[in-house]
């Protein structure tokens, strides 16, 4: 039959297709298995992907987060430093660097990147809440206030970050707005248990003795 093209012409062979379309192509997989759950099938394809097309920081920052999805914190950090070598204004990527840092204790390192991507981006409430949590680790309760509060300002229904900052707010004894905080985060949903143990952190403030220890609440 003659006079037009099917389907299967317009599709390139693996023999040839390109490096880039092939790279392409893992790409996208990667990207099906990582919203199906499949963080070792996004993993797998995503470093292919990286094989073939070494120059793409996107691909790389995608590699980067299957990893931190499977526990391989390591492997994670080497592929988010080679897409901001890439692309060193990738505000996500100093951001993600940043938690994994904070992971590991590096507190002022992990500020470092985290306030880098602030700058880049300062409407993005993950990375202001992010720096909330480092200053808390380290002791700057203030200035984490500020950051908390901007993630809620720019996000309102961001759960971690009222949490986060009413646990703020109780280290200063404000009770009251610490209470504010963790019911604003029960009216968004009701069973959120980070909320219910801070209401229960503030009622023991109101009472003699020892609070009950806290950690902070990261973007999932």
């Amino acid at each position: 039959m003659s006079g037009g093209s099917t389907l299967a012409d317009s599709i390139p062979s693996e023999l040839e297709a390109t490096d880039s379309e092939r790279a392409t192509a893992l790409l996208n997989r990667g990207t099906d298995f990582y919203q199906q759950g499949n963080y070792l099938g996004a993993a797998t394809n995503y470093a292919a992907a990286a094989a073939l097309s070494p120059e793409d920081e996107t691909t790389h920052f995608n590699l980067a987060s299957a990893l931190v999805r499977l526990g391989r914190s390591a492997e994670a950090k080497v592929a988010y430093l080679e897409a901001l070598k890439l692309f060193p204004d990738y505000p996500e990527a100093h951001n993600n660097l940043g938690n994994l840092l904070a992971g590991e204790d590096k507190l002022a390192e992990a500020a470092e990147h985290i306030g880098t991507a602030i700058k880049l981006t300062p409407d993005s409430a993950s990375a202001q809440n992010n720096m909330g949590i480092v200053l808390m680790r380290l002791g700057k309760i203030k200035e984490a206030i500020q950051h908390f509060t901007e993630a809620v300002r720019l996000m309102p229904d961001y759960l971690e970050a009222h949490c986060n900052l009413g646990n703020a707010f109780i280290g200063q004894g404000r009770l009251a707005e610490a209470t504010a905080e963790f019911e604003a985060a029960l009216k968004v949903k009701a069973d959120f248990e980070p909320a219910r143990r801070g209401l229960a952190r503030v009622a023991q403030a109101r009472q003699p003795g020892p609070l009950v220890p806290n950690s902070p609440v990261p973007l999932p």
